[in-house]
């Protein structure tokens, strides 16, 4: 008989702690004053999931973290949240997370119009919104005000750029990128002009130089680099801030005025322009 009872004793232990081992019990306290019995299974900053005593092979639980005020575990250890370490990681996780915003947006660049040159861009969002592709047109409605430093002023110009966001589309996103566009430029030169003076009181006549300053048209090509920031407060509304580097190629001279000895003549000529963008761009 006490045979029998010791083995009963064995086993009835056994299986109490397999039971403990299957299922071991968590508290968790909220700042409700409620406490749940449970098994924790994930802790995310968002929220604590966990099955319940009752029914450990039962459905899958969860409760905002914000809601929590401490978990003790099976195994004796406290977590206790703070309510600002939990408002700080529920902030941080939002605004790492990607923003959903449209893919089509108009854009009004705001620094050319300090010197009367109007900058309209439109832009397409890949779906990955990794990759954007856009196209810029400007239209310069005095291009004496502004010259670059090989004295050639913007008339127009229109062409597509290819930016890069490194981690998509989010509250704030950086971009590199580099574009092709054509338009036309106008330069000033200088040159002399051979004349012939008639003298009224000796009646002769001699040699001389007449200097003249002629306004010329260039067509041109250019390749730029870009690099800016979009800031993004809503999926309707960003702030585009940046600048782009580019080098144009004037490959077509052409004299306004047009003398016997001159006459359009095609060469190849480089300069460099830096362009602030300040962009705001609605979306749609």
């Amino acid at each position: 008989m006490k045979s029998t009872l010791s083995r009963f004793s064995v086993i009835f232990i056994s299986i109490l702690f397999c039971s403990v081992l299957g299922f071991s019990q968590d508290q968790i306290f909220l700042r409700s004053g409620e406490k749940i019995d449970a098994r924790v299974i994930e802790v995310t900053p968002e929220f604590i999931k966990y099955k319940s005593k009752a029914n450990p092979e039962g459905p899958l639980y969860s409760k905002k973290i914000t809601d929590v005020l401490l978990i003790t575990y099976a195994n004796g250890t406290t977590e206790v949240y703070e309510v600002e370490k939990v408002v700080s990681a529920s902030t941080k996780n939002k605004n790492d997370t990607a923003m959903i915003i449209n893919s089509h947006s108009l854009a009004l660049n705001f620094v050319p119009l300090l010197y009367q040159q109007l900058e309209l861009d439109y832009q397409y969002l890949f779906p990955n919104r990794v990759i954007g592709i856009s196209f810029p047109i400007t239209y310069v409605m005095n291009p004496g005000i502004t010259r670059s430093l090989n004295e050639f002023a913007l008339l127009w110009s229109a062409g597509s750029d290819l930016k890069f966001y490194f981690d998509g589309q989010k509250s704030v996103s950086f971009y590199v990128g580099f574009g092709f566009d054509v338009g036309q430029a106008e330069s000033i030169s200088y040159y002399t002009e051979e004349i012939v003076e008639y003298d009224e009181f000796t009646g002769l006549t001699y040699p001389g130089y007449n200097y003249v300053n002629e306004d010329v048209t260039n067509n041109f090509y250019s390749l730029s680099g870009i690099l800016g920031v979009e800031i993004n407060p809503t999926k309707f509304l960003s702030m585009d801030i940046g600048g782009r580097i580019s080098g144009r190629s004037h490959f077509l001279d052409k004299y306004y005025n047009s003398y016997p000895y001159y006459e359009e003549s095609p060469s190849t000529r480089l300069d460099l322009i830096i362009r602030p963008l300040m962009r705001l761009r609605v979306r749609f």
